[in-house]
């Protein structure tokens, strides 16, 4: 476990997160694994994983900054990877303020204590964000690709975006 590389992954009980767990998990990662376990994660997910010595997991919002923090403290990961988010167009329609709070404030919320744990652990941590195609709008003809200019169309994909930029900004001011 001391020389073995850890990496977090935030989201991990979702769909993509959890097989992503599973893919670092057989590439001999430590992965500790962050979700609130709201409507979309599923501990039946990563139920396979409980008893791996290599595997952690703890139920905790990414907008909960302080234990974000005290868990980059204690195990000095490697690398982040975001993949929590609220999702489907849908349900952004019905009540954007979730995705609002997770998608914006969250990621809001995961920089600064990255940006916390840099500056007072010395210590870099790669983020590595999962975005969506979404925040391209409609693309009428072939595929987008991360060239086009964005152009969200629903609250979902506005809070994507807004995440995106406030990525790329932490990266320019902060260099994170």
């Amino acid at each position: 476990k001391k020389n073995m590389k850890k990496v977090i992954v935030t989201g991990g009980l979702g769909f993509i997160g959890s097989n992503l767990v599973k893919l670092l998990l057989n590439k001999k990662y430590y992965v500790i694994n962050i979700d609130k376990l709201s409507y979309s994660g599923n501990l039946y997910n990563v139920k396979e994983f409980n008893k791996n010595k290599n595997y952690k997991f703890y139920k905790t919002d990414i907008n909960n900054q302080k234990k974000i923090i005290t868990i980059l403290k204690q195990h000095k990961p490697e690398a982040i990877f975001n993949l929590a988010a609220e999702t489907h167009v849908d349900r952004s329609i019905d009540k954007p303020d979730s995705f609002i709070k997770s998608n914006i404030l969250g990621v809001y919320n995961l920089l600064e204590a990255i940006l916390y744990y840099e500056k007072n652990v010395k210590k870099k941590i790669k983020l590595i964000h999962v975005s969506t195609d979404e925040v391209y709008g409609d693309i009428l003809h072939g595929r987008s690709n991360e060239n086009f200019a964005y152009n969200p169309s629903s609250p979902y994909s506005a809070t994507k975006a807004s995440s995106d930029h406030l990525i790329k900004s932490y990266i320019r001011t902060y260099g994170i």
